[in-house]
């Protein structure tokens, strides 16, 4: 008797599991083995596959049900002989495994070259069997909740069924259904995690770092002529304000006199409102004559209230301690959560700490004024930019700046990108000649374009974005989940794997994970910067870009706080 291919196989099941569904998971499953930005911990890779795995079955499911009604719709039918449906069985499940073994093997070479490129150690045997395990985990899980939801879209559907026609109780069954756990993914699942955490970011921000005293200089915030205790800067405000080198140690780096340099900072607490920590760090200038300085640098913090002490002790060295940095903190969330979840906030904080401390200064003769230079990193890049409409209003407010690491969405480094000359790549742009505005994977590109052509005259007030190829909290969208961006259809940067391409959906959770990761990687990969951001300071606060900071870098080593 003929076999019957369609639409028979379209509605097959194993152990009560859809076949179609099956093959798209194992699918989607094999995808998200393909290499991103950075190499993955085996957690992070089982959550992805476990993710993608779930959707791919999500998919396969409705396919193959949308499949099956199309066949009986058309009286569709495709019957061959017993033999050539073993054939084709047996010839199917050959080049399935083939395709499997082929993809597993390319994968894991791929992932090995990520971790190459970025000088990291490629996961291994163990971590693959682990995240498998993990992946399986959650398509378990997925598969039982969307099964549970399911049968209970069928009883509702029968009750209601008892007073309204069928086709209209399985409507409203499933929009009730749909609905109801929408809400409680939202309000119960995502809150809940999200409050979890927020209480482990709230106990590590009110825990001291160790090793460090309290800063006993009027000069520095926390110290006990200082408006601000000590005790309520948070974990990252106290590191600030006890990491700034000394005048001896910038005069060592420097050959030149040195005074000790000013640091102010300003921590939140619960609800209170940011414009009120703004004017506690405005104080704070105010107390230590800041003003009298010849640089005063309003850096944003990140989302847990960190700053790169490269950027601030960069700064210190560059003027020999002539400076004041005031910083502040809006948060203590991981900038990766805060990406998510918030993006109001770190706007809010860096428009009003720099419009207060601006306004401040047009009390000051322009003679008299010190220079007023903006930076942040990732977040704080987001944030700081945040205080200007575009490029003009920055440039007319602001003596230079150094944004770090900046997600792609924000406003102005997005238009500046739009904008850039035809033939410039995404990961370094460029703008109108490198006139004001450079754009640096490394600090070649302080005097080169990516592709090494020179820059004309570099007038005031300058700016630099430092953004690695490898950079997930930059290159981190949305949009990634359906829209592939320029920089993975340009050439990759130095830095990524040529193997990283755009997948729907995949690309997304990819980034996603390879955020919690940026880190991960040594100086200049990843969301790693340090002494490439001297140049970048020194270039912004008038020196030539080819001047030698070997020295000053060579110091800033020595007295740097580093990330752990």
């Amino acid at each position: 008797m003929p076999a019957r291919i369609v639409p028979d196989h379209v509605r097959r099941t194993v152990l009560g599991l859809s076949v179609p569904g099956l093959y798209v998971a194992a699918g989607f499953f094999l995808i998200s083995w393909s290499p991103s930005l950075l190499p993955r911990t085996w957690y992070y890779q089982g959550i992805i596959s476990g993710i993608c795995a779930g959707a791919g079955y999500a998919i396969g499911v409705v396919g193959g049900w949308l499949v099956a009604r199309l066949a009986r719709l058309v009286q569709l039918e495709i019957r061959v002989s017993r033999q050539a449906g073993r054939w084709l069985r047996t010839g199917w499940h050959v080049l399935a495994t083939a395709f499997v073994i082929w993809l597993t093997v390319a994968n894991v070479r791929s992932q090995g070259r990520t971790a190459a490129h970025v000088h990291l150690s490629p996961p291994g045997p163990v971590d693959w069997l682990k995240s498998i395990v993990l992946a399986l985990l959650i398509l378990t899980v997925f598969i039982a909740i969307v099964r549970g939801l399911r049968r209970l879209t069928h009883r509702l559907a029968e009750a209601v069924g008892q007073v309204l026609p069928a086709t209209i109780a399985s409507v409203c069954a499933v929009i009730v259904v749909t609905m109801v756990a929408a809400w409680v993914g939202d309000s119960v699942v995502f809150h809940r995690v999200m409050q979890r955490f927020g209480t482990i970011a709230a106990q590590v921000n009110e825990k001291p770092p160790t090793g460090v005293e309290p800063p006993t200089s009027p000069l520095k915030s926390g110290s006990p002529q200082s408006l601000q205790p000590y005790a309520t800067l948070g974990y990252e405000g106290q590191r600030f304000v006890t990491s700034a080198p000394t005048p001896e140690q910038i005069r060592d780096a420097t050959g030149q006199p040195a005074i000790e340099p000013i640091r102010v900072y300003a921590g939140r607490h619960a609800d209170e409102p940011i414009a009120r920590v703004a004017d506690q760090v405005l104080a704070e200038l105010h107390r230590t004559g800041a003003f009298n300085r010849s640089v005063i640098a309003v850096l944003t913090s990140t989302g847990t209230g960190w700053v790169n002490d490269w950027s601030v002790q960069a700064i210190e060295y560059l003027t020999g301690g002539n400076c004041a940095v005031a910083s502040m903190q809006y948060s203590y969330l991981p900038s990766a959560m805060s990406i998510m979840t918030d993006r109001e906030t770190p706007g809010d904080a860096g428009r009003l700490l720099f419009n207060k401390i601006y306004a401040a200064m047009q009390d000051i003769p322009p003679s008299q004024r010190p220079r007023l230079v903006v930076g942040g990193e990732s977040l704080g890049s987001y944030g700081g930019q945040a205080a200007f409409t575009d490029l003009h209003d920055m440039m007319s407010r602001a003596d230079g700046g150094v944004w770090v690491g900046t997600p792609s969405f924000t406003q102005i480094a997005a238009q500046l990108t739009a904008s850039r000359v035809q033939g410039s790549p995404e990961i370094v742009p460029v703008i109108d000649d490198g006139r004001h505005v450079r754009f640096a994977a490394s600090s070649d590109n302080l005097t080169h374009d990516y592709y090494g052509r020179p820059y004309g005259a570099w007038d005031f007030p300058r700016f630099v974005y430092a953004q690695h190829p490898s950079d997930p909290i930059v290159w981190w969208n949305p949009a990634l989940l359906g829209a592939q961006p320029d920089w993975l259809r340009e050439p990759r940067g130095r830095d990524v794997n040529p193997d990283v391409t755009w997948i729907p959906f995949v690309t997304f959770w990819q980034l996603t994970t390879d955020m919690a990761v940026g880190h991960d990687p040594p100086d200049g990969y990843g969301h790693r910067y340090g002494a490439e951001l001297v140049p970048a300071w020194g270039a912004v606060l008038g020196d030539a870009p080819t001047r030698d900071y070997t020295r000053i870098i060579a110091g800033v080593t020595k007295t740097v706080h580093r990330v752990a």
